[in-house]
């Protein structure tokens, strides 16, 4: 995750909606230190953090505060049907190094709730 674009888009939010750094961390449910320490660099966001930003602000994903998709909540992609739903697939290390995927990116959440993306594999 480039946090630099994720502290961005925060501070868009901040700044779109006409709130002080008070008045974000009060709609948000976070003390002051917390955005104050953000928005110093001093701290990275941490995934708690951008859940609260998503869940008080109706038309922000979560998608959009870590990736920067645009997608709104109400046409987020779905994940298909059941986990398992196609038994028989052949999911073999052989079948899917066949398949041509590529890794785009990893996401590494820490036992703190804090994260990290790795776009660079």
């Amino acid at each position: 995750m480039n946090n630099e674009s994720v502290l961005n888009r925060i501070k868009n939010i901040i700044e779109e909606h006409s709130l002080t750094n008070s008045e974000f961390a009060h709609k948000i449910g976070v003390p002051k230190s917390t955005i104050s320490h953000l928005l110093s660099e001093r701290n990275k966001p941490s995934l708690d953090l951008i859940k609260k930003i998503s869940e008080n602000f109706n038309e922000i994903s979560t998608d959009y505060l870590i990736f920067g998709d645009t997608l709104s909540k109400n046409h987020q992609i779905e994940a298909p049907g059941g986990l398992f739903s196609e038994v028989n697939k052949d999911n073999t290390k052989e079948s899917v190094k066949e398949s041509n995927n590529r890794v785009k990116s990893i996401i590494i959440i820490y036992e703190n709730n804090k994260f990290e993306q790795i776009d660079k594999l």
